[in-house]
């Protein structure tokens, strides 16, 4: 290695601009190694009508994996186009990290004896059903490619629940790291909305979800809620973001004859100013990694109701930085909702010890700080801690 700065090497199905809260974790860690001076690349799918070369942040992008659709086809076309390109980009890295833990780790483990002794880094990105080692369970061949994932060098789990699903998986407990996501504490802070962002939302009391609109989410759980809010507080829900599901919770708002307290707002590339100018953030997902949108709620100084569920309780399991709530019953959402809105020293309290939270633990700065010597100590640069 030409600098002590360890080259890095991600590898995700989908990045910018298709992004979600992998793609959105990769591009802030991976900004900021380069920040720090790192080099940083990213191989991802070809996106028609984009650059197959690209940068964003200074993070090299290289949409060169080209898949077939059809079935299992899928599957061996993109094993064989990550092969290809980390085959070609092999002077031009130290080491492969992962930001999902499905194809991408089959990928980089059946490559493993073509890496010329780069490590490869595993970080799946969620847990339960819609996490990748459940699907993984659920994949034709799951023995074999189960046997090509574990021959990765090191695996990151970012939630307990990540953890105690992949070593049930059979990772060895000695390559099996904990650490966690990061949110930038600079962009997402306390303060009032911009006079634009708070002109175009309903009236306060204002309750926000970022991401998303899509099963995993559990959105109608939250909607089934809202009559009883309504009714006690005549709060707005704000959904910010779009998916596949906006158009049933139109019609279930609409049916639950709640649709004039309920905002679609649909996806903004900065979620930060309809955070400061809502009142309370809710994340009733029935799975999760690390969420991105809880951090930056919590790092906006929200008091913060999620589903006590993957790293959500990782988040909130102290109690003192937010409510951890089941994701099932619409009633302990409805009554958790007008208890924080109606009681503004709780609601101050929540969100003033989940900013300290992410200052202490889970600033971008401090994540990072941990990746760095997880890579170093990966590539024999000092001892693993």
């Amino acid at each position: 290695m030409a600098s002590s700065l360890p080259r890095i090497c991600y590898v995700l199905s989908h990045f910018f601009p298709n992004a979600s809260g992998a793609e959105q974790q990769a591009l802030a860690q991976g900004a900021e190694l380069v920040r720090r001076g790192h080099s940083v690349r990213v191989v991802t799918h070809f996106i028609k009508g984009l650059p197959v070369d690209d940068q964003l942040e200074g993070v090299r992008i290289h949409r060169w994996i080209k898949t077939s659709s059809r079935g299992p086809l899928f599957g061996i076309s993109f094993v064989l186009g990550v092969i290809r390109a980390l085959t070609k980009l092999r002077p031009d890295y130290d080491l492969v990290h992962t930001h999902q833990g499905l194809w991408e780790a089959i990928s980089t483990g059946v490559a493993r004896p073509l890496l010329r002794g780069a490590p490869t880094l595993i970080q799946p990105a969620s847990s339960g059903y819609y996490g990748e080692a459940e699907e993984l369970a659920r994949t034709r061949g799951f023995p074999l490619l189960r046997r090509a994932i574990l021959r990765n060098t090191r695996f990151v789990a970012i939630s307990a629940d990540i953890e105690r699903q992949w070593l049930a998986l059979g990772v060895p407990p000695s390559k099996m790291v904990r650490l966690a996501s990061g949110v930038d504490a600079r962009q997402f802070h306390p303060g009032p909305a911009g006079d634009r962002v708070e002109s175009t939302l309903l009236p306060r009391p204002r309750v926000v979800f970022t991401g998303r609109l899509h099963p995993q989410k559990n959105l109608p759980t939250l909607l089934e809620a809202w009559p009883a809010v309504v009714a006690a507080t005549g709060a707005a829900l704000i959904l910010v973001g779009d998916g596949e599901d906006r158009a049933a919770l139109r019609d279930q708002a609409s049916r639950l004859g709640v649709i004039d307290h309920v905002q679609f707002v649909g996806r903004v590339e900065d979620t930060s100013e309809f955070l400061r100018g809502a009142d309370l953030f809710v994340l009733p997902s029935v799975a999760e990694g690390m969420s991105n949108s809880l951090l930056e709620a919590m790092a906006t100084a929200l008091p913060c109701l999620a589903s006590a569920i993957g790293g959500n309780t990782d988040l909130l399991g102290t109690g003192d930085a937010g409510i951890l709530l089941p994701a099932d019953r619409p009633e302990a959402w409805s009554e958790a909702i007008i208890r924080v809105l109606t009681d503004g020293d709780l609601a101050r309290s929540l969100g003033q010890a989940a900013r300290r939270r992410v200052d202490a633990d889970f600033s971008i700065e401090a994540v990072v700080d941990r990746y760095q010597v997880l890579y170093r100590a990966m590539l024999g640069l000092e001892p693993a801690s």
